[in-house]
């Protein structure tokens, strides 16, 4: 009789545990890949924005309403409208694609978009799927975003023939660019620029989970992943720059700030040795996440400018 209490209490315990890990994949999914909603955690509150950053906020997008000339739309497979603001450069067939980054939106880069317009380049800003103006719920850390940015390629394909294409992403949107190389891909992409991505979804995820909550990936991360791969078909081992990196034939420019905890510094050198395209990379010391480019803007665009020149004249 002890025999059976002890096995129908080991089989409460599992099940309680059972039960309370998919709880807790269910918020992690909802509290990570809902960029929109408030109670995304990695969503920055009002009451958390300085006045300074609120100040340059109103900056970036006053200079993109007024230097932006039209708003691009696509309809994705999965029939969501996606939005790009789209701004002429004086060079006919210089283009860049501008990507942003995580809880983020198109015009968080319009410092990139008016350093790339002074040279003379095109600039396509979209907003991600379940960013900023454009359709969709969730964010998919670069996994089908990759997919609309090459829609977006073809977008200017057909505008401009001999367009020559540069994609530019910062954190989640170098994540995007990355996994796009992994695909076969236009030649008129000529390379590409990658600021703070990550290694895979499932790295960065695990990552932060411990530096955040001291938590170990089992069992809330896999039961996250599970629920991920059921409701809107993304494995977050799937979701991997790395792994289309080492498969990519187009050349990739490397960027880090090596006080980057978000985006381990670490996962820099593991992406640049495995890929398998021409390459370089530059480390701004004492940036941390998305700030190389202000923290020493005038090394981060010469590097950017000098990589670029080698593959578009």
């Amino acid at each position: 009789m002890g025999f059976e209490i002890i096995l129908t209490v080991i089989l409460i315990v599992v099940i309680v545990l059972f039960v309370l890990s998919f709880v807790g994949g269910f918020i992690m999914f909802d509290l990570t890949l809902k960029p929109k909603s408030d109670k995304n955690i990695f969503k920055k509150k009002e009451k958390d924005i300085t006045n300074e950053q609120k100040q340059l906020h109103e900056k970036l997008l006053s200079w993109t309403n007024d230097n932006m000339d039209s708003v691009w739309n696509i309809s994705t497979f999965d029939n969501l409208n996606l939005k790009a603001r789209y701004f002429k450069g004086t060079d006919e067939h210089k283009w860049v694609i501008v990507v942003h980054g995580y809880t983020s939106v198109g015009w968080h880069m319009s410092a990139f978009a008016k350093e790339y317009l002074s040279k003379g380049y095109s600039v396509l800003m979209p907003d991600l799927r379940g960013h900023g103006i454009s359709e969709g719920e969730y964010a998919t850390m670069g996994y089908y975003d990759s997919v609309d940015i090459i829609e977006w390629i073809y977008e200017i394909i057909k505008k401009d023939p001999e367009a020559c294409i540069v994609l530019h992403g910062v954190s989640m949107g170098a994540a995007t660019v990355m996994m796009v190389t992994g695909e076969d891909i236009p030649v008129h992409v000529k390379c590409v620029i990658e600021d703070c991505g990550y290694t895979s979804v499932w790295e960065v995820f695990k990552h932060n989970m411990k530096r955040m909550f001291k938590l170990p990936a089992f069992p809330i991360l896999y039961t996250a992943n599970i629920i991920s791969s059921a409701k809107i078909k993304m494995d977050f081992k799937e979701v991997s720059p790395l792994k289309a990196v080492s498969n990519s034939k187009t050349p990739i420019l490397f960027i880090h700030g090596d006080q980057d905890v978000l985006v381990p510094f670490k996962m820099l050198n593991i992406l640049y040795e495995n890929a398998s395209c021409e390459k370089d990379y530059l480390v701004i010391k004492e940036a941390v996440h998305g700030e190389a480019s202000a923290k020493e803007p005038d090394t981060y665009y010469e590097k950017v400018s000098g990589f670029i020149d080698k593959y578009i004249n």
